[in-house]
């Protein structure tokens, strides 16, 4: 399949797994929930549990910076 016709949710379901997504079709907004709790560092950092845009390319945006902060504020056990 050519990735420009590719499903949106599914991309994004794939690219982000410790996310719940989905598309609220009747208010048109894309939505991302997040399954695990933040770390103290993750919080201090400003990591949010719930994200909403208006188009998938945003969240998807909004989701790999949450991925960086995760990234920058993991502590080696």
């Amino acid at each position: 399949m050519n990735p420009s016709k590719q499903d949106p949710l599914a991309v994004l379901r794939q690219a982000f797994p410790g996310w719940y997504i989905d598309h609220d079709t009747v208010l048109g907004r894309w939505i991302a929930m997040r399954y695990r709790p933040f770390t103290a560092q993750e919080a201090k950092a400003g990591a949010k549990y719930f994200l909403q845009h208006a188009c998938p390319e945003r969240l998807g945006a909004a989701l790999t910076g949450q991925k960086e902060l995760a990234r920058r504020t993991r502590t080696v056990p």
